[in-house]
């Protein structure tokens, strides 16, 4: 009985990680993220029967892993200026523009979320990061 008690409290604590996970930072997991994280939660109970204090830990290990991979991302981008200085037939007509396949459909997201003063250019044809910059 205690087992199932556990199984339930793993799947209710999970859900609602994962559901929050889908709001607050969709870029990380996604809508594939949150099937596969299901998948791998499932067959960690069924198969192994490990208790929840080492879901709990390797969830908290994977969201490091998977933030601390986002944050070295955004380090390695230029800025607005290097980026330009080092794709000049980036600019068109007043605007930045892709450097990967031209399109001047940029938008911004912040790196921990839509309130984060830490912000980056993504393309929205082919979903390349381009620049970064931080909003005083």
């Amino acid at each position: 009985m205690m087992l199932v008690m556990e199984i339930i409290g793993g799947f209710i604590f999970f859900g609602i990680l994962s559901f929050l996970s889908l709001i607050i930072l969709p870029s990380l997991f996604g809508c594939f993220g949150f099937i596969l994280f299901w998948v791998v939660l499932l067959s960690l109970i069924i198969f192994f029967s490990i208790n929840i204090g080492w879901f709990l830990l390797f969830a908290v290990i994977i969201y490091a892993a998977l933030l601390i991979r986002k944050y070295s991302r955004y380090k390695s981008l230029p800025d607005y200026d290097s980026y330009l200085l080092n794709n000049p037939n980036a600019y068109h007509d007043g605007k930045a523009s892709c450097n990967v396949c031209g399109s001047e459909h940029l938008i911004h997201s912040g790196l921990y979320g839509n309130q984060s003063k830490s912000r980056y250019y993504v393309c929205l044809k082919c979903k390349s990061w381009l620049y970064k910059f931080k909003v005083i």
